[in-house]
């Protein structure tokens, strides 16, 4: 009787949240390009891992080596292309990475004098240095990204570094291995614990990220320089979209999409909003659905939680922390004083 190795599901899993997020249309077509690779690249590990463990495989031992080197790469390559940086110029990107990679692999056809493990070792860790370094991304950075989404985009990033820091240990055991016992059923049964714990982990990521709570970043931003006469127009040119058009409402309103409606590069919006008014976007932009929530809650009796949905948030925390932050009170003790005064 043939059966279904346990990797081949996780991968069925990983595929199935690969094609999802395909479907997003929220993020950019570089970051969907990119975190897809990442999550049928996992994938792909997994169908390799269930030829090796359970079929004995040779050829997948050999196959490995050059999908487990994507990894890495195409996960920072998919959260960058959220930022203003790589988000600008994702091609030129893509070349300055993919030619690691691609070195890496023509160096492993060429039957280079190293163990393939080595190689993954080395990328994967470089790349975890710089999947950290994301995460001391100001909100404001990741042009693409709605405020409210930020909770869960730095769930993703500690959730990937995470994964890609087991890698680097399962990766750091496999070449100890090879180099103090060489024995061919430790390297088989180590490199096969690296790619199920991989695969394994990162799915129950997918789903429990959601039920985490979250660490916020976006508070106020202090302000180093005064402002001058352009961020002032910056700041009057947006003061009047938000006030005449109401974009505010839109719970997936971006910096990136404010800046194409101003005609101007993100970088200088968020500048001026910080040097104008000390905050940073996310604030920014609660401020007026804060104020649009006071005005609904005055004049309509509304329930709250339609009234947090109009104003564009999407979520009854953080509608309430910033209620509380800007007026010092609660939405429903805001219309009960209302009511009695």
């Amino acid at each position: 009787m043939i059966t279904v190795p346990f990797v081949w599901l996780v991968s069925v899993l990983t595929t199935i949240a690969a094609f999802a997020l395909a479907q997003e249309a929220r993020l950019t077509g570089a970051a969907r390009f990119f975190l897809c690779l990442f999550l049928l690249a996992l994938a792909a590990i997994g169908v390799l891992l269930g030829f090796r463990l359970s079929f004995d495989a040779a050829w997948a031992a050999r196959v490995q080596p050059f999908v487990a080197v994507m990894v890495a790469p195409s996960a920072y390559l998919g959260f960058a292309a959220l930022t203003q940086d790589g988000g600008a110029n994702w091609r030129g990107t893509l070349l300055v990475n993919g030619a690691p990679v691609v070195l890496v692999q023509l160096a492993m056809l060429a039957d280079f004098p190293a163990s393939a493990d080595v190689f993954v070792l080395g990328i994967t860790s470089f790349y975890l240095f710089r999947m950290a370094r994301l995460l001391f991304c100001d909100a404001d950075e990741f042009v693409h990204v709605a405020p409210n989404a930020m909770r869960i985009l730095r769930l993703a990033i500690h959730g990937t570094c995470i994964l890609l820091g087991m890698m680097v240990a399962a990766d750091l055991l496999i070449v100890a291995a090879s180099l103090l016992a060489g024995d061919g059923f430790i390297m088989t049964f180590l490199t096969g614990m690296s790619g199920v714990l991989t695969a394994f982990v990162f799915v129950a990521a997918l789903v429990g990220a959601s039920m985490l709570p979250g660490i916020r970043k976006d508070g106020a931003v202090k302000a180093d320089e005064q402002p001058g006469d352009s961020d002032r127009a910056v700041m009057s040119a947006l003061d009047a979209l938000m006030s005449e058009k109401h974009i505010y409402t839109d719970s997936n309103l971006t910096l990136a999409r404010v800046a194409r409606r101003l005609s101007v590069p993100a970088r200088d919006v968020s500048a001026a909003i910080n040097r104008v008014t000390g905050e940073n976007f996310s604030r920014y932009i609660n401020g007026f659905r804060v104020r649009h929530a006071q005005k609904t809650l005055r004049e309509t009796s509304l329930p709250i939680t339609e009234v947090m949905f109009e104003a564009g948030f999407v979520s009854k925390s953080s509608f309430n922390t910033e209620f509380r932050r800007i007026t010092g009170q609660t939405p429903s003790r805001f219309r009960a004083k209302g009511a009695d005064g």
